[in-house]
C-alpha cells in the first residue's frame, strides 16, 4: 500500500511492515545550539551573545534529554569544550567537531574527537567561530566509524569588503547494525531564506570571486553539495545531509519546489511537467516536510502594530534531514518531530537557543 508520511510516497508491503516492527530503532537529532561556548568562556562569537551560566547549561542538557536521541548533529558550537557542556564525556558521550576548528587553533587539520577519559580542547585564540559537530550517546546502537571534513562548502563571502570563511561540512559515517549511514552535517550561508538564487551558480563550480550577497554565496555552496550527494548515490550508499540549511524549503506551494531543492535534486519541471534540467535526477526526501515550525511559536504576534514589526523568521523550518532513496528505507514513517522548549518564557529563546532540535527515528536492516 502507499503511505504518505511527510517525507514523500513510500511503498509498504505486508512483509515490510512486519520487518519494521521487528527491527531495532534508534533516533537521530539535528540541533543548532546558537553560538555555544564553554561555561566561563569570556569570549563570544558576536558581541551581543548571551553569556550562559550554570542554570542555562543545565537546561540545555534537560532539553537534550527531552529529545532523547542517540546521535545529535550540531551547528554553531565553538569548541570541543563547548560541546562538552551539553554532551559531557564524563557521562560517556563522544563528540567530534569539524577540522575547521583545528585549523583555527593551529592543530592538525582534521575533526577533533573527544570521548571518556579525554579533556576536551578549549580554544586559545582571541575570537570564537561557529562549527559543525556530532555527539554520540553512551550505549547508542550507533557507532562512529569515521569522520572527515568537507571544506568545499567554504566558498567564502565578502563582509564589508573583507573576504571571510564560511562553515565547512562535517562528514560522519555511522555504523548501525549491519548498515552504514553516511551523513554530511552542514550549516549553510544565512540571509537567503527564500529569495531568488541564480541558476548559473549551482550549475558550475564556484570559481567566481566571493560575493557580499547572501543568495550568491548560498548558490555557490550548492554545486559542491550536489557533488557530494552525487558521489554518495554513485557509490550506492545510504546518505543524509543534516543541519541548518538557512532556507525555507517548504515555502513553495503546489508543485513548486524551492531553488535549493531544484539545485540538489536536478528536477526543474516546466508548466507541462517537462524536466528542464539536463542533469540526472536524484530522488530526495526531507523531514520535516510541509510543516509549520513549532520553535518559539508561542511568541509570534499575529497582529503586529506596524509592518516593520512583522516577523516570519520561524514560521517555517530552516533545518532539515535530507536523504536519498536508500536512507529512506531506514526512516520510520511519521517519526519526525520538532521538540520545543516546554513552558517557555520570552527570555528562554536568547539564553538557550533560538533554534529547536528535531529528531527522526531510523531502523537497522
Amino acid at each position: 500500500m502507499l503511505a504518505r508520511f511527510g517525507l514523500g510516497l513510500y511503498l509498504l508491503t505486508n512483509t515490510n511492515i512486519v520487518s519494521i516492527s521487528n527491527a531495532a530503532g534508534a533516533t537521530l537529532a539535528n540541533w543548532n545550539v546558537q553560538t555555544l561556548t564553554y561555561n566561563g568562556d569570556p569570549i563570544t562569537v558576536f558581541p551581543g551573545d548571551f553569556h550562559r551560566e550554570d542554570v542555562d547549561f543545565k537546561d540545555l542538557r534537560r532539553w537534550r534529554d527531552l529529545v532523547a536521541a542517540d546521535v545529535y548533529f550540531l551547528q554553531e558550537v565553538t569548541s570541543p569544550a563547548a560541546i562538552d557542556e551539553v554532551f559531557p564525556v564524563v557521562e560517556g558521550w563522544r563528540h567530534c567537531i569539524s577540522g575547521q576548528y583545528a585549523k583555527a587553533e593551529g592543530l592538525p587539520i582534521k575533526p577533533v574527537c573527544s570521548g571518556p577519559g579525554d579533556t576536551p580542547h578549549k580554544p586559545t585564540g582571541p575570537t570564537r567561530a561557529q562549527y559543525t559537530a556530532v555527539a554520540l550517546r553512551a550505549g547508542s546502537p550507533f557507532s562512529i566509524l569515521d569522520t572527515a571534513d568537507d571544506p568545499d562548502l567554504n566558498v567564502k563571502s565578502l563582509d564589508g569588503g573583507v573576504e571571510r570563511d564560511i562553515r565547512w561540512g562535517l562528514e560522519v559515517t555511522l555504523g548501525f547494525g549491519e548498515a552504514k549511514l553516511r551523513v554530511l552535517v552542514v550549516h549553510l550561508k544565512s540571509g537567503c531564506f527564500d529569495d531568488q538564487i541564480k541558476q548559473s551558480l549551482w550549475l558550475s563550480p564556484p570559481v567566481d570571486p566571493p560575493s557580499s550577497w547572501a543568495c550568491d554565496t548560498l548558490g555557490r555552496q550548492l554545486y559542491p553539495l550536489r557533488a557530494w550527494i552525487t558521489l554518495r548515490e554513485a557509490a550506492g550508499e545510504a546518505w543524509m545531509v543534516v543541519g541548518d540549511f538557512n532556507r525555507r524549503l517548504d515555502a513553495g506551494s503546489g508543485t513548486f519546489q524551492d531553488e535549493v531543492w531544484k539545485a540538489l535534486s536536478g528536477y526543474i519541471p516546466d508548466k507541462t511537467g517537462h524536466d528542464t534540467d539536463t542533469r540526472p535526477d536524484i530522488p530526495m526526501f526531507r523531514s520535516p516536510y510541509k510543516e509549520a515550525s513549532v520553535c518559539w511559536g508561542e511568541f509570534r504576534n499575529p497582529n503586529p502594530a506596524t509592518l516593520a514589526d512583522a516577523d516570519d523568521f520561524n514560521l517555517l523550518p530552516i533545518e532539515f534531514f535530507l536523504f536519498g532513496t536508500k536512507a529512506s528505507a531506514m526512516v520510520v514513517p511519521n517519526s519526525g518531530r520538532q521538540v520545543a522548549w516546554p513552558h517557555a518564557i520570552a527570555a528562554d529563546a536568547k539564553r538557550l537557543s533560538d533554534h529547536c532540535p528535531a529528531s527522526l527515528l531510523v531502523l537497522s536492516n
